[in-house]
C-alpha cells in the first residue's frame, strides 16, 4: 500500500511540480514547433528522465537520514522546514526564468538534450527530498526497494504526461509567459515557502504539555506544519523544472 500511495503522491507532485516555464517545458515547446511532435515526445522523455533519477537519489538519502538520525516527527517537520526554506531562498534570490532555448549550447538534439537540460536541474534534489520527508512525516514510512521504484516511477510519470501535454500546445503558450511576470511569481513562491518553513520550524519546537504527554501525542496529526500537509503543495509548485 505504501508504494502505490507513493506512486500516486509522486506522480501528482511532479506533474504539478512541472507546471511552471522552465529551460526542459521551453526546450521541448519549441523542439515540437521546429521539428514536429515526434521529436518534442523524444525530447520530453529525455527531459523526463532527470526526474526519476533525482526522485531516487533523493529517496534514498531521506531514508537514511532518518535511520541514521532517528528523527522523530518533531525533527522531521523542522527538516522539512529546513529543506523549504532553502528553496524558498533560492526561488526569492536566484532563481531566473530562461526562455532562449536556443541559446543552450548543447551539442545534442532529441531524447539527449532533454536529459542533459533535465539534468542541469539539481534543485531536484531539494525538492524531491522535502516531498519524501513530509510523506515520513504523516507515517508514509516505505524505505524498500519497491517503494523506491515506485516513488523514482511516479516522479518520471508524472513529468511525462505533462510534458507529452505541452508538445501539443505549440508556440503560443510560450508566448504569453513573460519572464518578469514569472520572476516576480516565483520570488512570491519563494516568500511562501521561506515562511511555511518558519512556521513549520518554529511548531516543532512547541514544549509538550507534561502534565497530558499523552494529548500531545494525539494531537500531532493535527498539526499541518509538522507533518508537512501545509508545505507539500508548495512544494509542487517550487520545482525549477
Amino acid at each position: 500500500m505504501d508504494a502505490l500511495i507513493l506512486f500516486i503522491i509522486a506522480a501528482v507532485a511532479s506533474f504539478i511540480g512541472s507546471l511552471q516555464a522552465g529551460i526542459v517545458n521551453t526546450a521541448v515547446l519549441a523542439h515540437t514547433i521546429k521539428f514536429g511532435p515526434d521529436a518534442g515526445r523524444r525530447m520530453a522523455i529525455g527531459g523526463a528522465i532527470p526526474e526519476l533519477i533525482y526522485a531516487g537519489i533523493a529517496f534514498q538519502f531521506a531514508t537514511l537520514v532518518l535511520h541514521h538520525l532517528g528523527l522523530d516527527r518533531a525533527g522531521i517537520g523542522a527538516l522539512v522546514g529546513a529543506i523549504l526554506i532553502g528553496i524558498g531562498i533560492y526561488f526569492l534570490l536566484i532563481f531566473k526564468p530562461v526562455f532562449a532555448t536556443n541559446e543552450e549550447k548543447l551539442k545534442a538534439t532529441g531524447m539527449r538534450k532533454g536529459l542533459l537540460l533535465g539534468l542541469a536541474n539539481p534543485q531536484l534534489l531539494l525538492f524531491w527530498c522535502g516531498v519524501k520527508l513530509s510523506l515520513s512525516s504523516v507515517g508514509v514510512e516505505g524505505h524498500g526497494i519497491l517503494e523506491l521504484i515506485a516513488f523514482a516511477s511516479g516522479a518520471f510519470v508524472g513529468a511525462i504526461i505533462l510534458l507529452f501535454q505541452l508538445v501539443k500546445l505549440g508556440r503560443k503558450a510560450v508566448e504569453r509567459m513573460k519572464p518578469s511576470t514569472l520572476r516576480n511569481m516565483f520570488r512570491l513562491v519563494g516568500l511562501v515557502l521561506v515562511i511555511s518553513g518558519v512556521i513549520g520550524i518554529m511548531r516543532t519546537r512547541k514544549p509538550r504539555d507534561a502534565a497530558a504527554p499523552h494529548a500531545s501525542r494525539g494531537a500531532f496529526p493535527s498539526d499541518p506544519a509538522v507533518h508537512g500537509s501545509s508545505p507539500v503543495p508548495y512544494l509542487f509548485v517550487a520545482i525549477a523544472d
